[in-house]
């Protein structure tokens, strides 16, 4: 037909523009709920529980992370905290030079990507526990190198870190330390909600369900594991640099490989491969330490936490927003059947 445009039909019966629009409201509505959620810890909570969840935020990002890395590609890491111990150390190293908080986070990124580099370009063809192993290695040399070079890290007598100044900001306040680590918690939010939409994130998905599988329907296995390593490296040295100037002080226990066990349980808890799964594991490792503390049974949470970590792997595999996701789709069920009876 003559000035007519005419949308050819799709095989499968769905139209092509059906759906579209869609994206701007629901994007809209995500950083409205974002928006709300980020100023209740200001408006509701006194001065030491903001700064927890200042942590939080930090956390959120290393967690962020290592669940592109596991959650996402299926590639485990025993070293995640000595990532963020990189990007820690890099950053007391530079502002023990003067360097403001702008060229610590360029510098972290930087150290980051090499260490990755090195980590992750001689394992390409590892998986699974022996690359964990490898990255173990990987962190107990870096465990041993801070502890040793007291002169660059401070030892094991730990360091203090200058805090941030971003014009009035001053990190060592708990309410403009937790408006400083919002910004790179969101961006860090908002890129890996992004990278699941594209063909980078849908490579990394089928790397984790079978590199064969991947190889033969031509995805670049190699490349796709060290992007995503990378990736992850840069999260967590993010973290770390975070972590550094709102704490202001840095050990090596901060880094050392039970941290790095506590952000798996992190990502498993909270559900692997989600992007609410990292934010509720981050605010699960850093709140109920404190929450047993405060209630005078600080020996009681690794019991209890690792207690927990054995009834999601067996009951709840795939964490908490697994569970929350099955027991909405089971009201909408009973929803569904009342319906249909009426």
């Amino acid at each position: 037909m003559t000035g007519t445009t005419m949308t050819r039909p799709r095989r499968d019966g769905k139209n092509p523009t059906v759906g579209k629009g869609r994206g701007v409201p629901r994007l809209l509505t995500r950083v409205a709920v974002f928006a709300v959620i980020a100023a209740v810890p200001p408006l509701l909570f006194d001065d030491y529980w903001v700064f927890m969840a200042a942590q939080v935020l930090a956390f959120a990002v290393a967690t962020l992370g290592l669940d592109i890395l596991y959650g996402r590609t299926g590639q485990m890491s025993l070293a995640h905290a000595s990532f963020m111990g990189v990007g820690a150390y890099t950053t007391y190293v530079m502002a023990t030079h003067g360097y403001g908080p702008a060229m610590q986070l360029a510098a972290v990124i930087g150290v980051a990507l090499v260490a990755a580099l090195v980590v992750s370009v001689p394992t390409l063809r590892l998986s699974g526990m022996r690359l964990a192993l490898v990255t173990l290695a990987f962190g107990e040399l870096l465990a041993w190198a801070i502890r040793n070079t007291t002169d660059l890290t401070g030892g094991t007598q730990g360091a203090s870190v200058d805090p941030f100044q971003f014009g009035r900001l001053d990190s060592s306040e708990p309410l403009h330390a937790y408006l400083i680590a919002l910004v790179p918690a969101a961006i860090a939010t908002a890129f890996a909600v992004h990278l699941g939409r594209t063909q980078l994130g849908r490579r990394m998905l089928a790397v984790r369900d079978s590199e064969l599988a991947a190889e033969s329907v031509g995805v670049a296995v190699a490349r796709t594991k060290i992007t995503a390593f990378l990736i992850s490296a840069v999260y967590a040295g993010v973290a770390g640099w975070l972590y550094a100037g709102i704490t202001g002080f840095i050990a090596p226990p901060d880094f050392d490989l039970f941290a790095s066990v506590y952000l798996f349980v992190a990502v498993v808890i909270g559900g692997a491969g989600t992007v609410l799964g990292a934010w509720l594991g981050a605010s699960y490792v850093v709140l109920m330490p404190e929450v047993f503390t405060l209630a005078g049974q600080p020996n009681l949470y690794p019991i209890v936490g690792g207690a927990l970590l054995a009834i999601v792997a067996l009951v709840v595999p795939d964490g908490i927003v697994g569970l929350g996701r099955n027991v909405w789709r089971r009201i909408r069920g009973v929803r569904g059947d009342e319906e249909e009876s009426k």
